[in-house]
């Protein structure tokens, strides 16, 4: 064991022991080259190993090594460094703040975590999760436990300790070194039923979130296999959660959850189980958006004041009887408090709509602990932790001047891959996310061009002079691209007649529609534009096969810049402050045939909504480039500064 003030490589300097287990011992130590930075250096030494176990165990930590300094991802902890020294090795990693999951629990009252914060951190871990499976080829972590989970002060779940991590193995028939934590390894990590594989990680994923929700001590048990029923620990379980560790534990692998995402699936339906829209053929107009405080003490003024007429006497006990159902009324139907700041130009418009949750969701509403920006007419979803797969486009600047750019799905990695000095914006992603189509004004009218999203040379696709090409979507299947037509110098912000070509920029051809921002539906069939045709800014959508486009608003202030859900069911767009205005206000989704929309989120102006297929909305707002869950929930700011804006996310 090294010493406090150990000095390793001239360069780290030990501060003390942090933690430690088969694999080695972990120090906190400081980068003295980089003054101020913490990091944890993990060493190995042989002559602590028992002798059978160095001919595995050294190549494992040099694996370690390897593997973590090729991964990339919010979830992991960054390798710096690895080196021999002394007979030993050591691997220098990023220090992650906080605590370990093991750590809370210890602290929870019967070693239990409210099922919103439990759940949380079993969102952030499949993310992370599938992000190593998803590599080639798949790495299985194997050793998913509390004491390897790493909870941040900013709300983040980090995976450390890659010690038995190891690559999938095509045609291996089962592990040849029984590794992992008893109670939370699965079976086949132990001989037996066959080699590690990411199933081996979905059954510990199962454990955890078992422990975590009913108190339940895997390692004490007198026998791993099989695990007690949840509900036998915990009556009341929502019962999609207690179906979902049931299977996750199955002693066969091919019982189990067979990925990390169908896994996730299972403890957060997505977009597709969202229930309908209520039945009717006619669009039910938005509910007004009013100040909190007004509305609440008239409502509750009216209540007591007939109740004091009626039996006064009984006041009190009518109001203990009957508060639940009144302040379970004010949540649902009183709006968000909380105040813009300030106008955003009105390309920056408000947001995307909120969704309702399954039922089976709807069940653990009450035992979620989030807090939101605003109350929510569905139960809070957990976390905004966003696939890595994803990417996001959006613009810079102001009206008239801005630039294109891209950025990693947490807000880091931005850089502007249409940066020339006329105006470009409105991006659209290409389905292979290789390519993002844009309006820019850089031969003296608006044109449609097509640049990598990684920059370089753009290339125009429009080359017509007299009249202005905007606002193009890029369709799901690479072969078309919509896009609206206005006369050059007419008013940016009015109808333009809406056109479709190919994505090489031939046979374009004009669909006799007037509108703006035409999207297209998920199967292509299908586009949603805005249009103020009716007097005022309303939701279209256009069927290609009826020839038809059909009103799915009826806004009593203005709905404009709509997008689709992944599974094409419901358009996101967003309404503004008042009737005469294009400042963004609230974001809204509704039924693609029509029908009562639903609130997302409010508030800070927020606008121009993106849905990506992983369940999270990008929004603009006065805080920069925002995400919210479907549900309104887990609100961040992801790109800080409202001169960001007009966000896409990539497929």
């Amino acid at each position: 064991m090294l010493k406090q003030g150990t000095l390793l490589q001239n360069r780290y300097r030990v501060v003390r022991k942090i933690g430690g287990g088969g694999m080695g011992i972990v120090y906190l130590a400081e980068d003295t080259r980089l003054a101020g930075r913490r990091c944890a250096i993990k060493e190995m030494s042989p002559t602590q190993l028992a002798p059978q176990d160095r001919t595995w165990a050294i190549p494992a930590f040099q694996q370690e090594a390897q593997m973590l300094a090729n991964l990339k991802h919010h979830g992991l902890t960054p390798v710096t460094d690895f080196f021999p020294e002394g007979g030993n090795w050591y691997l220098v990693m990023d220090f992650a703040e906080g605590e370990t999951l093991e750590k809370r629990l210890e602290k929870a009252p019967g070693g239990r975590l409210p099922l919103g914060e439990a759940l949380n951190v079993i969102r952030q871990l499949c993310d992370v999760l599938e992000y190593l499976h998803r590599q080639t080829p798949p790495v299985v972590f194997r050793d998913l436990k509390p004491s390897n989970v790493m909870l941040t002060p900013g709300g983040e779940v980090k995976l450390i300790d890659f010690g038995i991590a190891r690559f999938f193995k095509l045609g291996q028939t089962r592990d040849t070194v029984n590794l992992g934590t008893p109670g939370y390894a699965a079976p086949e990590l132990f001989g037996g039923l066959g080699q590690s594989d990411p199933r081996s990680d979905v059954y510990s994923l199962g454990v955890l979130l078992l422990q975590m929700i009913t108190g339940y001590d895997p390692v004490a048990a007198v026998t791993p296999f099989p695990l007690p029923a949840p509900g036998s620990l915990m009556p009341g379980l929502p019962p999609h959660v207690e179906e979902t560790i049931s299977r996750a534990t199955r002693v066969q692998p091919n019982l189990r959850h067979q990925s990390v995402i169908e896994l996730r699936q299972a403890l957060f339906p997505p977009t597709w189980k969202l229930p309908p829209q209520p039945p009717g053929t006619g669009v039910t107009p938005l509910p007004p958006v009013q100040p909190p405080t007004p509305n609440l003490g008239k409502r509750i003024g009216i209540g007591l004041g007939i109740a004091a007429v009626v039996m006064a006497g009984l006041c009190v006990i009518v109001l203990a009887l009957t508060w639940p159902a009144i302040r379970e009324w004010i949540g649902i139907y009183l709006p968000a408090s909380g105040q813009p700041a300030k106008p955003l130009p009105d390309t920056a418009s408000p947001t995307s709509p909120s969704s309702t949750v399954a039922s089976t969701v709807a069940a653990t509403a009450l035992l979620l602990t989030v807090t939101t920006s605003q109350p929510s007419t569905a139960p809070p979803d957990t976390d905004t932790r966003i696939s890595a797969s994803l990417r996001l486009t959006y613009v810079r600047g102001g009206v008239g001047s801005t630039d294109v750019y891209v950025a990693d799905t947490d807000g880091s990695g931005q850089a502007c891959v249409a940066c020339s000095s006329c105006d470009e914006a409105e991006p659209s992603w290409s389905p292979d996310s290789h390519y993002i189509v844009y309006e820019a004004d850089c031969q003296g009218s608006y044109d449609i061009w097509v640049v990598s999203s990684s920059g370089g040379n753009p290339k125009q696709l429009t080359l017509t002079s007299g009249q202005d090409e905007r606002e193009p979507d890029w369709s799901h299947d690479g072969s078309r691209i919509a896009y609206r037509i206005n006369v050059v110098g007419s008013d940016r912000n009015a109808d333009g007649v809406l056109w479709v070509m190919n994505a090489d920029g031939s046979d374009a051809n004009g669909l006799g529609i007037w509108g703006r921002s035409p999207v297209w539906s998920p199967d292509g069939r299908r586009l949603a534009f805005m249009s103020e045709q009716s007097g005022g800014w309303e939701i279209y959508v256009y069927d290609f096969q009826a020839g038809t486009a059909n009103r799915v608003t009826d806004c009593s202030a203005n709905c404009r810049w709509p997008a689709w859900s992944p599974d094409g069911r419901y358009v996101i767009y967003h309404s503004t402050t008042g009737p005469g205005s294009t400042d963004a206000d609230t974001i809204w989704y509704v039924s693609a045939s029509g029908g009562s929309p639903t609130r997302v989120v409010s508030g800070y102006h927020a606008g121009r909504p993106s849905w990506s297929s992983h369940g999270t909305i990008a929004f603009n707002s006065d805080r920069g480039i925002e995400v919210t869950r479907e549900d309104g929930s887990q609100r961040r700011t992801l790109i800080s500064d409202d001169v960001n804006w007009a966000p896409e996310w990539s497929e």
